[in-house]
């Protein structure tokens, strides 16, 4: 085994499964982590884009558009009166659920760099 598949190999071990599914699908890039994290750290917040983007310190445009996706994957919930519209995370209890258990986990230096190994995998710089 050379060495690239031996740190392959480490980085996939002892993450659970449902988390790895979770990161490897929704979790492609670090703007969507840092919308994901902040929402977990704050399951309660409802908040526009443009302040998502404040709290994540990431471009408005950026966050809107990572948001308007991760409401068609049930990651986020959102609702549009006139011409605001405000996102919060899903309601779903088992996604909700995940997510806080993802953040919580984020907050252990290996499982940190796991992350971003998959996040850097899936192309995701932004």
């Amino acid at each position: 085994m050379d060495l690239h598949s031996t740190l392959m190999s480490d980085i996939m071990q002892e993450m659970n499964p449902r988390v790895l599914e979770f990161i490897q699908k929704h979790v492609t890039s670090f703007t969507r982590w840092d919308t994901i994290r902040f929402l977990g750290e704050n399951p309660n917040t409802r908040d526009t884009a443009e302040n998502l983007a404040r709290y994540v310190g990431r471009a408005p445009h950026i966050i809107i558009s990572e948001a308007r996706e991760m409401v068609q994957e049930n990651i986020l919930s959102s609702d549009t009166r006139g011409r605001r519209t405000v996102y919060w995370l899903t309601d779903d209890p088992d996604l909700r659920q995940l997510i806080v258990r993802l953040v919580q986990a984020a907050q252990d230096r290996t499982f940190r760099i796991k992350l971003v190994y998959h996040i850097l995998r899936a192309g995701g710089s932004q």
